[in-house]
């Protein structure tokens, strides 16, 4: 119980900072209705915003999930689904709408998180304590 607190805190925390920094929740015009932003592009310099937004989710997602058959997976969606309710949020505000385009960056930047906390962390928990690391290995 005390690790899903604390695993809850660390959630919470960087949530309220990943918004607070980078998510840019703000919506100049009223709401009402449902907008699809399509003038944006695949290479604007908001992509690379929305992965490293969504990297430390996926991250996260990872790191919890670590003892199942599939963390990768499941930090993905976490970070994607955060970003899709983000994408959502931004659908009701008629100056922005819905990115699809933002929605994929926000997957690929948790994939990326996911991938590299699966892949590159090492823990462990025995008798003696608890190690976190890099872990260096030849095949993937």
């Amino acid at each position: 119980m005390k690790t899903m607190m604390k695993l809850a805190g660390a959630f919470a925390l960087m949530l309220t900072g990943t918004t607070l920094a980078h998510a840019g929740l703000d919506c100049s015009g009223p709401r009402g209705g449902w907008r699809v932003q399509t003038s944006d592009s695949w290479t604007g310099s908001d992509k690379l915003t929305h992965m490293a937004v969504s990297a430390p989710f996926g991250a996260l997602g990872a790191d919890v999930m670590r003892d199942t058959n599939h963390p990768v997976i499941y930090g993905t969606l976490l970070g994607t689904a955060l970003g899709f309710a983000k994408e959502v949020f931004d659908g009701t505000c008629r100056s922005s709408g819905f990115s699809y385009k933002d929605l994929a960056a926000d997957a690929v930047g948790s994939l990326i998180g996911a991938s590299l906390t699966h892949w590159a962390i090492m823990y462990q928990r025995n008798q003696h304590g608890m190690t976190v690391g890099l872990r260096y290995s030849t095949d993937f």
